[in-house]
């Protein structure tokens, strides 16, 4: 198991062994620290919260100074949303990319036959109508369809609606 110091730099000898136990305490309490240094939090006169930076802005400002409801809010932007992906992937890696057989492995496949310049130049194939339930969808999002608003009974489907092609 690797350390890296702040900067993401490996420490000089940059392993911890498991009989280290201090090196160790010292690895999880690193992992686990808070994105808020609360050292820097204090309460100025006013009654406002006062946030002390690293390193002063170059206009010499060296606090930031919150209400109490303007810091829970930038806090709370911090926060993802519920069941999101923290991680996007674009160009040649994103999901739909033509490209990205050839250089992501796929589940089952021992390795692609074809060249990437093949897979341009090939007709496009069929495109395909999305399988995903939009109900589903937003039930992971925290927004339940099936639940009527008015009396809260369940609702079913009756119906799927397709575009002809």
């Amino acid at each position: 198991m690797k350390r890296r110091a702040p900067g993401g730099r490996t420490r000089p000898g940059g392993r911890v062994h498991a009989n280290d136990r201090q090196g160790l305490e010292r690895l999880c309490r690193y992992g686990a620290r808070g994105a808020l240094a609360l050292e820097r939090l204090s309460r100025a006169e006013d009654g406002r919260i006062a946030y002390r930076m690293k390193r002063p802005l170059p206009d010499g400002t060296t606090h930031l100074l919150f209400t109490g409801l303007e810091l829970l809010r930038r806090l709370a932007s911090l926060v993802p949303p519920p069941r999101a992906n923290l991680t996007r992937f674009h160009g040649v890696f994103a999901p739909g990319s033509k490209l990205r057989p050839f250089l992501v492995p796929q589940a089952g496949e021992e390795g692609a036959s074809e060249e990437p310049e093949a897979a341009l130049s090939k007709e496009p194939k069929k495109k395909r109508t999305p399988r995903v339930d939009q109900a589903q969808l937003l039930r992971t999002f925290g927004v339940d369809v099936f639940t009527c608003a008015g009396c809260g009974g369940k609702r079913r489907v009756l119906a799927y609606l397709m575009a002809s092609s």
